[in-house]
């Protein structure tokens, strides 16, 4: 089986830590994997670890010319072969900016094609597809609440659970210990305004009485939230780093003791999960839609996103760190059991393995 791994400039520059696992989980199954990326988004400075170079494709263009930008890929990945049909498999996207691209791709080449439904803002974006009755289609939603509006878009039968997959440690991180400072990490997309700030505030009040604890935010909230002004006003610019490129620091803040993640966008994203599966304290805001915020015992939810509320939650953690040890392993073994890598690779077979025995003719009689 051959594979077409086609990437939007968004999904590459916040999750190319996914994209990279699938790329090393279906190499160990035997399955060959292509990369595509768009060009011109300086992409080729971000360090993606990949099997093989990647095919570039153009992202922007009139309507119209969409056929012609996905024909010269397809060109580039069957240059040696006498025909386009048949030499690919799966067209699988990431990130909903390319999946008209991966559909055209997938059509011209006579591929199956999977899109990667990683928000539930995506779900109108799945109804506008026009798919065919002839398109091998599948749509691989990471949480089960994703489901129920591709079903009342009359996607039902495209639907297929792929939940998201983290690397777990051989040793869970040894959060609040005695011999380093208290870290704190702001993660957010910034796109919630005035929950980023509450959270911010919430994270100020706490650490007034513990000032041996340090404070990161990635640079997107910083900036979508406007938090700089409100650091400098509470004179904690000694205390406060801002991580630009957050996915290429991914380690530095899986550092860090205790996350705070105040989005509830509906969206779900590998660094909380990598939080969970090194053991990390998290405080999260209440996301009905992702399971892992609802189901570890080991995440504290804010159900009230106020600066009262977060400034609670997290003076509680700090104030028993040893509580706070114990939740972070419960993250760690929700993960250890419900969401390691291996087990989203497994899915997205299926849904590959489900798309080709479609394209098989049926047995004569």
């Amino acid at each position: 089986m051959r594979v077409l791994i086609l990437v939007d400039a968004r999904f590459a520059l916040h999750e190319r830590a996914l994209v990279e696992r699938v790329l090393v989980g279906l190499a160990d199954e035997g399955i060959m994997a292509q990369v595509v990326l768009p060009q011109g988004r300086r992409l080729e400075e971000k360090g993606f670890d990949l099997i093989s170079e990647p095919i570039w494709y153009a992202d922007r263009g009139l309507a119209f010319t969409r056929h012609i930008r996905a024909s010269q890929v397809a060109r580039q990945v069957t240059k040696d072969c006498d025909s386009t049909i048949g030499v690919i498999d799966i067209v699988h996207v990431f990130g909903g900016a390319a999946w008209s691209m991966g559909r055209e791709l997938a059509r011209i080449l006579g591929a199956g094609m999977v899109f990667e439904l990683w928000r539930a803002g995506l779900i109108d974006s799945a109804k506008s597809l026009h798919l065919d009755a002839s398109d091998r289609a599948l749509f691989l939603i990471p949480e089960r609440p994703f489901e129920a509006g591709l079903s009342k878009g009359g996607l039902g039968q495209r639907v297929h659970l792929a939940q998201w997959g983290a690397q777990v440690s051989a040793e869970p991180a040894q959060i609040f210990h005695q011999d380093k400072n208290t870290s704190i990490v702001l993660m957010s997309s910034g796109r919630q305004k005035d929950q980023c700030i509450a959270a911010f505030e919430g994270i100020a009040d706490a650490i007034e009485s513990h000032p041996q604890v340090m404070v990161f935010a990635n640079l997107e909230v910083v900036q979508r939230a406007d938090l700089w002004g409100r650091v400098q006003n509470r004179k904690l610019e000694d205390r406060f780093t801002i991580i630009d490129r957050s996915e290429d620091r991914r380690d530095l803040l899986l550092r860090c003791d205790m996350m705070v993640y105040p989005d509830t966008l509906h969206e779900e994203r590998t660094l909380l999960l990598d939080a969970m599966g090194i053991g990390m304290a998290i405080i999260a805001g209440n996301d009905e839609h992702i399971t892992p915020i609802q189901e570890s015992a080991g995440i504290s939810i804010v159900d009230r996103p106020s600066r009262s509320s977060w400034a609670a939650k997290i003076g509680e953690r700090l104030a028993d760190p040893q509580a706070t040890r114990r939740a972070g392993l419960e993250s760690r073994e929700y993960v250890t059991r419900n969401r390691r890598v291996g087990m989203y690779i497994t899915s997205i077979l299926d849904a590959y393995h489900a798309l080709v025995r479609e394209d098989e003719p049926a047995d004569s009689v």
